[in-house]
């Protein structure tokens, strides 16, 4: 019979063994595990190149979905051929395993930078997940043949080099955020140091316009840029798009060098938590943290506020409730007492509590925004249109006269060319799957589109029907044929849309096949 004492080492030598087989999931079961309790934050983006085909796409939307549901996941997952821009939250098991689930789906996810906060307050988690196809992770208004290619981004600085970069001289700093968020929050380097450029943008897609102004580009001049976002898949696109002009445009403006921050100001906070380096005031969020400073500087109650209510001028920072500007539309930042007596009746906010930003423009009335939007987004893609397209996606000449002598062919569709007696080449189409249309999946089943004017919800989603100007008559008979076909499940709607002498056409926010 064998002792006491060698059955205890042969049981000791089991556990050992067992233990190297499951590798780290044995810290599971130690008793030094770490505290899983509370809400788990999950922030990351991924571009992928070349772009996901319509296929994988829709292959991409249904299992980013499925998995979450499977790990109990709530937040919002963008997803568009170009990758994907999620926030999500769950517990701090269900997170992780979305993410392992992830990885297997696609080997690009393997070099994802996944941000993760955990022990949150359970008020933090989203209770619902939605995901849904967009046809860029950030809208700017640079789809299809507008965007730059993601390989030619900026040089990607961690936080501390990123934070000795800010104290240099000849360097300037592009805040690629909205207006509202920095205003309650922003770097602010030495004196001596680079100098903080704030687009002013109210929405992403007027920073291609603000790009191209001369003023803007006075300002690069001869420097070296650095371009910060929350999260960091803003820069990725935007000093894509900067460094593409540079090469092939303004090669004169000589700039030093395109930088941006790896992993936004919620990394750069993570590394300097104690004091914040040279963050000033709060990051503005799109979880439900809303906002936050350094983690040390917060426990101590010692975050700097440098905003004020619109409303009563006193110091405050946090954006709640669901007022907006009433001229530009941007979420209001009023404080708890201003919104609880607007809401009694004692003391109404009117139409001249407008944010800082129309204050500072004398904005008073919405049309002002728009149109002076419209104008400047007309004389931008006007600027395009005259030189072919942006300078880095011209195609070539030869090939494009090619396109247009064969044309893309019906092959696949099963029609006869309707009546057109008008010879129409405008097209109205309609009752288009909302949930799961994009204009790239419009463009593969819709041969011979010349451009279109694909029309979208605040979030990037598909209103429902667009417009079309289709390459001759004959495609646009071939269409109107089409009606009736299922796409994506729903019955296509199709209607000639006579050309219209008080509206632009090509309408500025057009997009070319």
């Amino acid at each position: 019979k064998k002792s006491k004492k060698e059955k205890k080492s042969k049981k000791e030598k089991k556990s050992k063994k067992e233990k190297k087989e499951v590798g780290d999931e044995a810290v599971a079961v130690d008793s030094h595990a770490v505290d899983k309790s509370g809400v788990t934050l999950l922030l990351f983006y991924q571009y992928v190149e070349p772009i996901w085909s319509p296929q994988r796409h829709k292959e991409a939307l249904k299992y980013i979905q499925a998995i979450g549901e499977e790990n109990k996941v709530g937040g919002r997952m963008r997803c568009a051929r170009e990758g994907l821009n999620c926030t999500v939250t769950g517990t701090y098991d269900g997170v992780r395993a979305w993410i392992a689930k992830l990885k297997e789906f696609d080997p690009v996810f393997m070099q994802t930078e996944f941000k993760l906060t955990d022990g949150l307050p359970d008020g933090q988690h989203f209770p619902a997940l939605k995901a849904f196809p967009v046809d860029e992770l950030v809208n700017y208004g640079l789809a299809g043949a507008k965007a730059p290619p993601i390989s030619n981004t900026a040089t990607h600085l961690e936080p501390s080099e990123y934070h000795a970069k800010m104290a240099e001289k000849d360097t300037v700093i592009i805040d690629v955020r909205n207006y509202y968020e920095s205003s309650i929050g922003h770097f602010k380097p030495p004196v001596s140091g680079a100098e903080l450029i704030d687009p002013k943008m109210r929405k992403s897609t007027e920073f291609p316009v603000w790009l191209d102004k001369p003023e803007t580009k006075e300002k690069l001049k001869n420097k070296q840029v650095l371009m910060y976002c929350t999260g960091g898949v803003r820069c990725e696109r935007a000093s894509a798009l900067l460094r593409e002009k540079l090469k092939h445009e303004d090669k004169d403006l000589n700039v030093k060098g395109v930088y941006q921050l790896q992993g936004g100001i919620h990394k750069y906070l993570d590394e300097f938590k104690d004091d914040g380096g040279f963050w000033h005031g709060k990051n503005y969020t799109f979880d439900k943290r809303f906002a936050h400073g350094a983690k040390e500087l917060e426990e101590k109650g010692a975050v700097a506020t440098i905003a004020s209510c619109e409303a009563c001028k006193k110091p405050w920072d946090r954006f709640r409730g669901k007022r907006r500007c009433p001229t530009c539309g941007v979420p209001s930042l009023v404080c708890k007492e201003c919104l609880d007596k607007d809401a009694s009746g004692e003391k109404k906010l009117g139409r001249d509590i407008r944010c800082k930003l129309c204050v500072e423009e004398g904005i008073t009335h919405k049309s002002q925004v728009k149109d002076r939007d419209e104008r400047e987004l007309r004389e931008y893609e006007d600027k395009l249109r005259s030189q072919g397209g942006p300078s880095y996606a011209k195609k070539d000449k030869e090939a494009e006269v090619q396109e247009e002598n064969e044309g893309g062919g019906y092959s696949g569709v099963d029609v006869e060319p309707a009546p057109n007696p008008t010879n129409e080449t405008r097209l109205w189409v309609g009752n288009l799957n909302a949930r799961t249309m994009t204009v790239d999946l419009l463009f593969e089943w819709i041969p011979n589109i010349k451009f279109a004017q694909y029309l979208t919800n605040p979030d990037g989603s598909c209103r429902g029907f667009c417009f079309l100007e289709m390459r001759t008559p004959e495609d646009a008979a071939y269409v109107k044929g089409m009606e009736g076909t299922k796409i994506l499940g729903r019955p296509l709607k199709v209607n000639y849309q006579k050309a219209d002498t008080k509206s632009s056409w090509p309408p500025p926010n057009a997009i070319y096949a």
